[in-house]
């Protein structure tokens, strides 16, 4: 009896809590609650400022560097396993698990919204069905159906949506295995804007429902309510999740699943700070396809979730809800509630009738192909994959080797392999190269790909030249110990140096910037009169026809001779080429596992580099800077236990860098410009290519912060 009066009493509960939350003043009060859960995240900050103050011994490291290693999977005391799948199983570096294959899915010509929706209450399909009448646009679907009562729904999901993609899936990770699944399959590629929903009960919760019809309601309020969001994604690069107005939560919400969410971003790595957690509660949500696309990177199985046992907290499913927020933070994206849509969209437009995209330049190494003067020096056949395949990992977690992705182990002798990197290139936003030039008083070395490039006009390869003015050396720094071949300056060199370079300032596909020839100078300060030089070459120029030249110094590293005003005043801008120097520098050796005793480099955070970023773009004497950025750096393959390595650099992290960058850029005005170091430097795990680990996810972060498309010019 007292069983029966209490469910009555939770029915009745349920009925007047779906009242509440579906009156009109329930949804006219969703900023007030809003801002009461801002309130409750600053409470949470303060008390933990409190606690940061009190413990005045343990210095404020510069970016945190939690999530940067797996967390250790404690064992009971009787030495049985961590329950945890996800704590169990950490990653072991290696390559990319190949895409699973999906079947093909039925798209409208147009269609560029993807709704996924999961269903396992087949009860609850309808409050997805109804919402759904209020998309404006045509959409594509995926309904991942659960085995069991659930997949009696499907003639119905076919006969309201004959052209669904359905997909049926065992009841393992909720919704969330599955999803992660249609990230592994690429399913979110070739979007705009992802929605997210599924048949949510939470019967644990007496307003369970209620919740649920929030959530949907909030998501598709209204033919233009769904407009305005979409539009956002489209327009602002920088909104990564839009939520319900009220259901962005904070740090109060962690539970049992911290350390969870660790061991996800020790599978990229990257950092996050625990403090600033803010996540889509529910799970249901609209989001960029790049984000969605990055659980791919994960490389989790169904291995890694635990089997349906009615879990409230601490599962790998309840992580990955936290961690979506967790990513979209570390990205440099924001999460946005639904409310605030309207008045950032207004900004999105504004931003757009005012913008002025920068370009995206590679620096590009011609190196990858056999030379004499490398067959004396290192070996027979020699060129730099040797290096990239001897290098072995320093510490637990070290991504040592590296491996190529698609375009393998290429021979740049071969001009065609340079087509397909220039294709990669622009599909994805990058808009062209900066070729190193080695030119040692009249001996070019590595010369043969920019000769095989001139001598095929039919290659869509834009580029520029760099001239890396430094002598080579066994170190591969660049100083003057262990020289194999010096960098000297005789009577002459500056007319017999412009005669080698012409025929490249000449070709139809050299970049130009403000009408003229760009050429870089690796380290300007070597140059024995720089002012002198330029107005030499600018004036040879000018006689040539070509207007002049465009001359950019790359900022002097800090190992390296700084610039004289003479020569700043000669040049049009500075270059920041990191991690030579305007990055943040923090230490991780006394975290890396199983550090290699013999190591006498150093291990720094990638997150703290980018975090520590020179963005400036006034530099000395007033000149313009172009920001650089780098997808990573790690030199253990020409160093060995030498090395200097930032802790796996990845393309969330990434994408914050590249951002900010590109922001900067732009606010700066003229004819902005970001430099990347590097497309391929594989022997200092600096490359934009794709690599086996994370496939084209580098490009893919460019492509995204671009706004570039495939076949569609950009704004300049």
């Amino acid at each position: 009896m007292r069983i029966s009066v209490l469910e009555a009493t939770a029915e009745e509960y349920r009925r007047q809590m779906s009242a509440v939350l579906t009156s009109a003043s329930w949804r006219w009060s969703a900023p007030l609650r809003g801002s009461a859960g801002k309130v409750r995240l600053l409470r949470a900050r303060a008390r933990t400022l409190v606690k940061r103050l009190v413990r005045r011994d343990i210095p404020p490291a510069t970016t945190s560097t939690a999530g940067l290693f797996a967390p250790v999977a404690r064992k009971g005391a009787s030495g049985t396993p961590h329950p945890s799948p996800l704590l169990n199983r950490p990653l072991v570096h290696g390559v990319r698990s190949s895409r699973l294959e999906l079947d093909p899915l039925p798209t409208h010509d147009q269609a560029r919204v993807l709704v996924v929706a999961h269903v396992f209450y087949p009860e609850v399909w309808p409050d997805i069905e109804d919402r759904l009448s209020r998309m404006p646009e045509a959409f594509d679907l995926i309904v991942t159906l659960v085995q069991g009562p659930a997949e009696s729904l499907e003639g119905r999901i076919g006969g309201r949506f004959p052209r669904a993609r359905i997909h049926h899936v065992e009841n393992v990770g909720r919704d969330t295995w599955p999803f992660v699944e249609l990230a592994r399959r690429g399913a979110f590629e070739g979007y705009d804007a992802v929605l997210k929903v599924h048949t949510k009960r939470s019967v644990h919760r007496i307003d369970g429902d209620a919740w649920r019809l929030d959530l949907l309601d909030g998501l598709l309020p209204s033919p233009e309510g769904v407009r305005r969001i979409v539009d956002l994604l489209r327009r602002d690069r920088n909104v990564g999740v839009v939520v319900p107005s009220g259901h962005l939560k904070g740090p109060e919400t962690w539970g049992s699943n911290q350390e969870l969410v660790e061991a996800l971003t020790a599978r990229m790595p990257f950092a996050f700070d625990p403090d600033a957690l803010r996540y889509p509660a529910g799970s249901m949500y609209w989001a960029q396809p790049w984000l969605l696309q990055r659980l791919a990177d994960l490389e989790l199985d169904r291995e890694h979730f635990e089997s349906e046992a009615g879990h409230l907290d601490g599962s790998t499913a309840h992580a990955i809800e936290r961690f979506v927020g967790v990513m979209a933070t570390a990205a440099g994206l924001d999460q946005v509630e639904t409310g605030e849509v309207p008045s950032r969209l207004h900004q999105a437009r504004r931003a757009d009738a005012d913008g002025n995209a920068p370009r995206v330049l590679a620096f590009y190494l011609p190196q990858y192909h056999r030379i004499p003067e490398n067959d004396e020096w290192w070996g027979e056949g020699f060129t730099d994959w040797v290096n990239v395949d001897r290098a072995r990992p320093l510490y637990r977690g070290h991504a040592q080797p590296v491996e190529p992705g698609e375009l393998g182990r290429y021979d740049l002798s071969d001009v065609k392999v340079m087509q397909q990197q220039a294709d990669l290139a622009a599909e994805h936003g990058v808009d062209g190269f900066v070729m190193y030039h080695y030119w040692f008083d009249g001996q070019p070395l590595l010369e043969t790909p920019l000769r095989n490039l001139l001598a095929d006009p039919s290659v869509e390869f834009p580029f520029a030249l760099c001239w890396a003015n430094e002598s080579w050396t066994r170190r591969w720094d660049g100083l003057d110990k262990d020289v194999l071949i010096a960098q000297t300056y005789p009577p002459g060199w500056e007319d017999a140096f412009y005669d080698d370079l012409l025929p490249a300032l000449r070709d139809h596909r050299y970049l130009q910037v403000e009408g003229k020839p760009l050429l870089v100078i690796y380290r300007i300060g070597q140059l024995p009169d720089a002012a002198a030089t330029i107005a030499r070459w600018r004036e040879r120029a000018e006689a040539d026809g070509l207007g002049g030249l465009h001359i950019l110094a790359v900022i002097p590293s800090r190992d390296f001779e700084g610039m004289s005003a003479s020569a700043a005043a000669a040049v049009d801008g500075l270059v920041h080429f990191p991690p030579g120097s305007g990055i943040g520098l923090q230490s991780l050796r006394d975290l890396a596992p199983d550090l290699d005793p013999t190591h006498s480099g150093d291990i720094y955070s990638y997150d703290a580099a980018v975090d520590g970023a020179d963005l400036r773009t006034t530099g000395p004497h007033g000149l313009r800077v172009h920001p650089g950025v780098m997808p990573g750096w790690d030199n253990t393959a020409r160093r060995g236990a030498a090395a200097y390595a930032f802790h796996r650099g990845n393309p969330v992290s990434f994408r914050r860098w590249l951002s900010r960058a590109v922001d900067a850029a732009t606010a700066a005005g003229g004819e902005p410009l970001v430099f990347v170091n590097a497309w391929n430097e594989w022997a200092e795990g600096a490359c934009l290519e794709p690599d086996a680990r994370f496939g084209r996810g580098n490009l893919e972060t460019v492509r995204q912060v671009t706004g570039a498309r495939p076949g569609q010019p950009r704004s300049r």
